[in-house]
């Protein structure tokens, strides 16, 4: 399958919602779904599964063979026991499962695909998935019919994250190659009135936390009689009244899977959507009572130039074509002196796109900069992305140095970021690793806005960022970094 041009992250895409809930309003609320109470699971990479949900895969041996088996389409050419390897998870220790059959070795399709051995018709899933490689391709295809694509490389409507060949690609919430993906999805099977369809399937989707499908309906089977259930009926227009079951797709590439489960549902009314809480959120201590710095749809709560600064796809982005005179910042509402700061950020890397760094602004105040600029800062600024430590802007200039910050940066890919700052002590991490560690001293350090850099250039630049969680009187440790 051919990969294409990446599409521009906030061009021709629907506006989706992510609606990111604290740990305590998570732990009291119910998510309802036509009419149906829900109990509460999180979404995103390392979601745990919801109350009375059937984990299907956790990457043994025992439960590939135990409650999966090859789909026997007519492009079948495998045989038991699965030849699925189980490896190692590259990122987090202990196992995965591999898509690694010689019987689809050159991406014979539908040669050696797995499929649970228990069938479907609603309910609520929960899958993760790693790309090793560029190019890397796989598929989850839900009732072993309605393919969620797995491609990296191709943002088309055949591409990642894509209803495949329905919807666009929502490529800007992929994660990137080596390291693990989510998808969380409520799915209604097609209904039915005497053999014939009368309600098309349905589903809403989050990638990686952002939700990318809201109550998407999915017209057809694409890919022919090897595709799955119902692909050669009617050009896959056929579709029957016939549960199926989840479906793992084999191309002959190095994609891997991990902590798959599925709650069974019975959805009356024909409505998908649902919203729950960022699994990230879990991590902070519950006394901390963390709190969405963005609803995901506009930037309420954020102050800045309307003309670098808007909310897209779930995102915030920070952009600009022409000059910026001095750097610019989208500072919250409110002011902040010791917190605790969770998020994830992109940079646009391109030959068009300057290579400078971004920022949170912290702990220092605002003021006009050059330019007529109300919007700019004079204080702490913990730098990411290029460059990294803190800079005094407008004061002492360089106070921390960039530390092991460029040998843990994704560059063009989403960076997880915390930042903790309790009494003088600053800590940042970025992907899991603390970059520095320091302690000002007192007088330098006020409550103030928190900001969000677009630093002053002549160039274009384009910086989005997602997840974003605050708490207050934090506690003593970073909750991204893995202690010894």
């Amino acid at each position: 399958m051919q990969a294409s041009a990446w599409l521009s992250s906030h061009s021709g895409a629907h506006r989706m919602q992510v609606f990111l809930r604290t740990r305590r309003a998570a732990l009291l609320l119910l998510a309802l779904t036509n009419g149906l109470l829900l109990a509460r699971a999180d979404v995103g990479v390392g979601a745990k599964p919801i109350e009375g949900a059937e984990v299907l895969l956790d990457g043994s041996r025992q439960m590939l063979d135990e409650k999966w088996t090859y789909w026997e389409g007519p492009g079948f050419a495998s045989a038991l026991p699965i030849k699925w390897k189980v490896v190692d998870d590259p990122v987090n220790g202990g196992t995965c499962i591999q898509t690694d059959d010689p019987a689809a070795a050159g991406g014979k399709f539908g040669a050696a695909d797995i499929v649970t051995k228990k069938q479907f018709r609603d309910f609520r899933l929960h899958v993760e998935l790693l790309i090793a490689n560029p190019g890397g391709n796989s598929g989850v295809y839900l009732q072993n019919r309605h393919e969620i694509q797995v491609l990296d490389g191709d943002y088309t409507s055949h591409g990642m994250g894509a209803v495949i060949n329905e919807s666009e690609s929502p490529g800007y919430a992929y994660n990137g190659l080596g390291v693990w993906n989510s998808y969380d999805i409520v799915f209604r099977a097609a209904r039915f009135k005497d053999g014939k369809r009368t309600e098309k399937a349905r589903l809403t989707m989050y990638f990686n936390g952002q939700k990318v499908h809201r109550n998407f309906e999915v017209n057809q089977v694409w890919g022919g009689p090897r595709s799955g259930i119902d692909g050669g009926n009617d050009e896959g227009r056929g579709i029957t009244d016939t549960p199926g079951g989840l479906k793992l797709q084999c191309e002959g590439h190095d994609v891997r899977y991990r902590n798959i489960w599925i709650r069974e549902l019975d959805l009356v009314k024909p409505d998908t959507d649902f919203t729950e809480p960022l699994a990230l959120a879990s991590l902070i201590p519950a006394s901390e009572k963390a709190r969405s710095m963005f609803n995901g749809l506009d930037l309420s709560g954020w102050t800045g130039d309307a003309a670098r600064w808007s909310a897209v796809n779930g995102m915030i982005r920070g952009a600009n074509e022409n000059r910026v005179p001095s750097s610019t910042y989208l500072f919250t509402a409110g002011s902040h002196r010791s917190f605790r700061m969770l998020f994830e950020v992109k940079q646009t890397v391109s030959p068009k796109h300057s290579t400078m760094h971004s920022a949170v602004a912290a702990l220092g105040e605002r003021f006009t900069d050059a330019g007529n600029n109300a919007f700019g800062f004079r204080g702490p600024l913990l730098m990411f992305c290029h460059d990294w430590g803190i800079w005094d802007a407008h004061r002492r200039n360089r106070v921390v140095p960039v530390g092991p910050g460029p040998e843990v940066e994704r560059r063009g890919q989403w960076n997880q970021i915390e930042i903790l700052v309790k009494g003088e002590r600053l800590r940042f991490a970025a992907n899991g690793r603390e970059v520095f560690d320091f302690t000002d001293q007192p007088e330098q350090l006020k409550a103030s806005p928190i900001g969000l850099q677009l630093h002053s250039n002549d160039q274009p630049q384009e910086y989005f960022f997602r997840s974003l969680l605050l708490s207050e009187n934090p506690g003593d440790d970073l909750v991204t970094v893995r202690k010894p």
